[in-house]
């Protein structure tokens, strides 16, 4: 599915509307709140709903989503500056099953699909580096008390349309079929964490060489015990999964 104007104009008119009205002289705490509000406000053209620091969209491929990352303080000549700016990640409906499939054999409740996380090996890497640097807001040194400087909520302010759009389209980019699977088989660094989802997805698929390989290079990866284990579960697992496919 093209997601590539599905939201798009809704939701960066939506933002340009909200966020202008927000009202001057608010501390830098307050500003975040708010802005963080129309955020999620923003993101509700997209399908994405929930509540700060984290909305969600469940689709046919998984579950999506798009949060807030950490507020960071520092400060610079004497004076508090925060940061802080958005995340974003996406389930696979394959690693969902997994997981509640590992869970039922711990005695664990199960997962709800809205509330499924992981692999978290996927972010914001492919995104340019001004869509992904922390947003400032700094006091402003000519009001008297703890207000938020005016420019430094107008730069957020022009820069949350461009923002909001591009984490709601790449999340949701990542649930269409295998460009989870595909982005995770591209990198040429892969690890246990890896090789582990790259088996859970490829089962998803049926027996064939590639799942074996992947198989062969998850174990390959593992140096403890513990690893080991963990390993052996995705393993199990994979086969069966495998073997619950109808046959066609």
């Amino acid at each position: 599915m093209d997601y590539r104007n599905r939201g798009g104009e809704a939701g960066c008119a939506a933002v340009s509307g909200l966020v202008a009205n927000l009202p001057d002289m608010v501390s830098p705490d307050t500003a975040v709140r708010r802005l963080l509000h129309e955020i999620g406000k923003a993101l509700e053209p997209y399908g994405f709903h929930g509540n700060e620091p984290t909305w969600t969209r469940v689709a046919p491929g998984g579950v999506a989503s798009v949060g807030r990352s950490r507020v960071s303080r520092t400060w610079t000549d004497g004076q508090q500056v925060l940061g802080f700016g958005l995340t974003m990640n996406a389930t696979p409906t394959a690693w969902w099953e997994y997981c509640n499939w590992r869970n039922l054999r711990l005695g664990l409740p199960p997962i709800p699909v809205e509330a499924a996380t992981g692999p978290d090996l996927i972010g914001t890497e492919s995104l340019p580096d001004e869509l992904t640097e922390p947003w400032t807001l700094r006091l402003d040194p000519a009001q008297a008390g703890r207000h938020a400087l005016q420019s430094d909520i107008d730069t957020i302010r022009a820069e949350l349309p461009r923002r909001v759009h591009a984490y709601a389209r790449r999340a949701l980019r990542l649930l269409e079929p295998d460009t989870y699977l595909d982005e995770l088989l591209a990198r040429p660094d892969r690890q246990t964490t890896a090789w582990a989802a790259i088996v859970v997805l490829l089962a998803d698929h049926g027996p064939g060489p590639r799942l074996d390989d992947a198989i062969g290079q998850l174990r390959q990866c593992v140096s403890d015990q513990d690893g080991s284990a963990y390993a052996e579960d995705v393993i199990t697992y994979a086969r069966t999964r495998v073997d619950q496919r109808p046959v066609a």
